[in-house]
């Protein structure tokens, strides 16, 4: 509302344009009144923001005063911590206590490690930044690994007097006994690793910063044992007790062990013991092996008869060989001996042996009185004989060979070989040699107690009487099944 009040009056002598006396006056209305703003956030975020981003940090941040693998981990997200935790294990000194002197190696040197994310996830599991319980538990548990050869090489450096180095078992050839024996291993010493690891553990679990464990030491085995030895030893006689050159299974030249130890050279290794063998000396041997090997065919010889029935074999089949050349077989036996077998096959070439038949049979000629031996149909032997005399004849016909003794008593005799009375026959000759009988007690044998023989000699009861020599080659000409024609 616009106030209106009496113009004053015109001051005297005032320009035109001045207020006059009895002019009105009307005031200006009054500027309103400003309002204050409130400024909520900082930089004009709202408050509502805040108290949002705060629940957020608490969800997924560890809770302050945490400490794990000696390094704190406090207002930091597990990711964060995971890094935090494998910088603080590679970077903490570890101090190990020795015999000579304290020696300190940082975790990285001795190839400490965790499951950094585990570990930090165990952490904020447990001590989230929401629960306000859970701060400032100090040090958490935190299971370490140490590298072995790792530490052990770090500690060997350090602390040498910590570490005695294992002496592996060695096999050795006895010249004396003649036979392979076995050297035996010696254990050594060194850190235990797993015990470090559990004292380092404990003591990250306990801690913050730099430890300090004892050095505990332990029984290193060799790598190669005398158990291991003594298998090797078994091996290595049992190769030179078999060491020899085979043609066909058959041991042609047996080789002494001393020898064949001669040109073996066993060495050590950490993964078990190598064999080397000389083969320049293996050579020297080679050489001469076609003479010692090479062998002569012999054929078969088998009796028949007339129908080609096998009778006997009177000369076994052999095959031949021979050894073509030695070239290459030092160098193919020497990696055989190498790899632990002995017995090496020749490769010789094999000539086969042929089987030859001999077709006997035996004639005798009562009227010629005499006997013919055929081979083949070939007289190969014609022998004087002396036949049955009358009452006693010996018979005709076509029979075979049915049994053979070296030597029998004939007639009626005692064990002796004396004449008993009153037996079947009214003699009795003993030391009868090489009979071979033919039909009944009808057969060929040897005859000592006369010499009358050829046509008409009738002097025995029905065998076919010979002279001791020529009976005993019917003897071995005739076996089992061999035919005799008997005629007039």
């Amino acid at each position: 509302m616009t106030d209106l009040v009496t113009k004053p009056e015109p001051a005297a002598g005032g320009d035109d344009g001045a207020l006059g006396a009895g002019a009105p006056v009307e005031w200006a209305p009054a500027e309103p009144e400003r309002k204050r703003r409130h400024l909520g956030l900082w930089l004009g975020i709202p408050g509502g923001l805040i108290v949002a981003g705060a629940a957020v940090c608490s969800a997924i941040l560890i809770a302050p005063g945490v400490v794990a693998a000696g390094a704190d981990v406090g207002w930091q997200t597990a990711g964060g911590a995971t890094q935090t935790i494998d910088d603080s294990l590679a970077t903490t000194e570890i101090t190990v206590a020795a015999p000579s002197g304290d020696v300190t190696l940082t975790g990285a040197e001795l190839g400490v490690s965790a499951d950094a994310q585990a570990v930090a996830e165990q952490a904020f599991g447990d001590h989230p930044l929401w629960n306000v319980g859970a701060w400032n538990p100090g040090s958490i548990p935190v299971d370490v690994t140490v590298d072995a050869e790792t530490a052990r090489a770090a500690l060997a450096e350090a602390a040498p007097e910590l570490f005695t180095d294992p002496v592996n078992a060695e096999v050795a050839y006895d010249e004396g006994a003649g036979a392979y024996t076995a050297v035996d291993a010696q254990a050594g010493s060194g850190v235990d690793v797993d015990a470090l690891a559990a004292s380092i553990s404990t003591a990250l679990s306990e801690t913050t910063g730099d430890v300090t464990v004892e050095a505990q030491t332990s029984e290193v085995a060799p790598a190669v044992t005398t158990a291991d030895a003594q298998a090797e030893v078994e091996t290595l006689n049992q190769l030179v007790a078999d060491a020899g050159f085979y043609v066909d299974g058959e041991e042609v030249i047996d080789l002494e062990p001393s020898q064949v130890a001669s040109w073996i050279t066993v060495t050590t290794e950490d993964d078990g013991f190598q064999v080397s063998v000389d083969e320049a000396a293996v050579q020297q041997v080679v050489d001469g092996l076609p003479e010692q090997v090479n062998r002569d065919v012999v054929n078969e010889e088998v009796v028949t008869n007339s129908s080609g029935e096998h009778l006997r074999v009177i000369q076994e089949g052999q095959d031949g060989w021979g050894l073509p050349s030695t070239d290459g077989v030092a160098a193919a036996f020497s990696e055989q001996l190498a790899s632990g077998d002995g017995a090496y096959e020749v490769p010789v070439e094999a000539v086969p042996f042929e089987t030859t038949e001999l077709y006997r049979w035996i004639e005798v000629d009562k009227s010629a009185g005499t006997t013919i031996l055929y081979e083949n149909d070939q007289v190969v032997d014609t022998y004087s004989i002396a036949l049955g005399r009358p009452g006693y004849d010996t018979q005709e016909g076509r029979f075979t060979v049915y049994g053979q003794l070296t030597i029998q008593d004939m007639g009626s005799c005692d064990a002796d070989g004396d004449y008993v009375p009153g037996g079947r026959f009214d003699y009795c000759t003993a030391d009868v040699p090489w009979v071979t009988y033919f039909n009944g007690d009808q057969g060929f044998h040897g005859t000592y107690w006369h010499d009358n023989f050829g046509a008409g000699a009738l002097m025995s009861h029905g065998c076919v009487n010979m002279t001791v020599a020529a009976a005993e080659r019917v003897y071995y000409f005739a076996q089992t099944g061999t035919e005799v024609w008997v005629h007039a």
